[in-house]
């Protein structure tokens, strides 16, 4: 009959070799991602960052107006970034590769001043990404920055 202890050596040893055979799985060469796959990236980052950001709210005076405004913002993101994504791929393919969302940086970063970020980024980034007589792609790209704009208003004014 095994000990106790011995079992529990061997369960630490086939866990190390999962874990390590998990992380491989999820090596990925370096993938230089395209202006286009980095842009998109950065729309799926909002939608990420902000439901964290809702979902930390605390309760200071306007947390609920603006726990709100975040869950509005990543509910109807979601629905503007598959539409622009969708024709751009309609129009030129399949988009390949996505960056992995890291949101840790919620912690650091306020959240006014993520979105204020956000809109800068779009606006500078807009014609690197997606080319400048593609109007109908341009006219979807900006309902999301009304959206972030108008999560600005919500997040700014009303408490």
């Amino acid at each position: 009959m095994d000990k106790f202890s011995d079992i529990k050596k061997t369960h630490k040893v086939i866990k190390k070799e999962k874990v390590e055979k998990i992380n491989e799985s999820l090596i990925v060469e370096n993938i230089e991602l395209t202006d286009v796959e980095a842009f998109f990236s950065k729309l799926f980052e909002s939608k990420e960052m902000s439901h964290i950001y809702h979902l930390q709210t605390k309760g200071e005076e306007g947390s609920y107006a603006k726990h709100m405004a975040l869950g509005s913002y990543y509910e109807d993101v979601l629905d503007l970034i598959d539409e622009i994504i969708e024709v751009y791929q309609g129009q030129y393919g399949i988009v390949e590769n996505y960056q992995v969302i890291d949101t840790s940086a919620t912690t650091k970063t306020d959240v006014i001043e993520y979105f204020e970020n956000l809109g800068i980024h779009i606006k500078e980034n807009r014609f690197k990404s997606i080319k400048q007589e593609d109007t109908h792609l341009h006219s979807l790209l900006d309902d999301i920055v009304c959206l972030i704009y108008k999560t600005l208003y919500k997040l700014k004014y009303n408490k």
